[in-house]
């Protein structure tokens, strides 16, 4: 059991660790467009300049980033969490609490997946069936983007700009996967290797481990 669970770590943290590799350069990107962009709008402003479509490119930056960062800020639990309850449970108890956890971050994601899915004119019919039977939502109601909503001055369809979302959804879900067989084997061995946590950006350039 736990052997099995090994590979599948083994595998998903390649895959992870690909991925890093591929959107790092890209969040590097997207931070530079938006410098540029907000340097260019005070430099506009105090000159007098015309650049209406700044406000634009910022209101795409924004949410791109977040959304571009996310997968590798949940796998290096970058994020803000509180901790309190998990640390003051026992050991089994714990490492129980953040398999939960995990397991409702991961159902939270797929109906995410699904709902950005519906918004770019999508669908997996098998999955809404599947999380409407589990939590009693009505993921049907969601309609997607028009054709002709277009963001005003740069003229480009959000439905193209929306993309974005369901890619990184699913990129968290990959991640998700290999943070639950983490803790899947730590309910057997929690002093197996593979239930490390999956350590910083800082710490992770400077070692071969996880």
């Amino acid at each position: 059991m736990i052997a099995v669970l090994s590979h599948g770590v083994v595998f998903l943290r390649s895959v992870n660790r690909a991925i890093e590799s591929v959107l790092r350069p890209v969040i590097t990107v997207t931070m530079v467009a938006m410098l540029v962009t907000v340097v260019w709008t005070v430099t506009a402003r105090l000159s007098g300049i015309s650049a209406p479509w700044t406000e634009k490119v910022m209101l795409i930056l924004l949410p791109a980033l977040a959304f571009l960062v996310a997968p590798i800020a949940y796998r290096r639990a970058g994020n803000v969490a509180l901790e309190m309850l998990h640390d003051a449970l026992p050991g089994v108890l714990q490492r129980l609490h953040s398999l939960l956890l995990h397991l409702l971050i991961l159902a939270l994601l797929l109906i995410a997946l699904d709902l950005t899915l519906r918004k770019i004119g999508l669908k997996w019919d098998a999955m809404t069936a599947v999380l409407d039977g589990i939590f009693g939502l009505d993921l049907n109601s969601i309609r997607p983007f028009k054709a002709k909503i277009k963001i005003p001055v740069l003229g480009i369809e959000w439905r193209y700009v929306f993309m974005l979302l369901p890619v990184c959804v699913t990129l968290m879900v990959i991640a998700n996967i290999e943070m639950l067989l983490r803790y899947l084997i730590g309910l057997f061995d929690a002093d197996h290797p593979h239930f490390r946590a999956v350590r910083s950006f800082e710490e992770v350039d400077a070692e071969t481990g996880d």
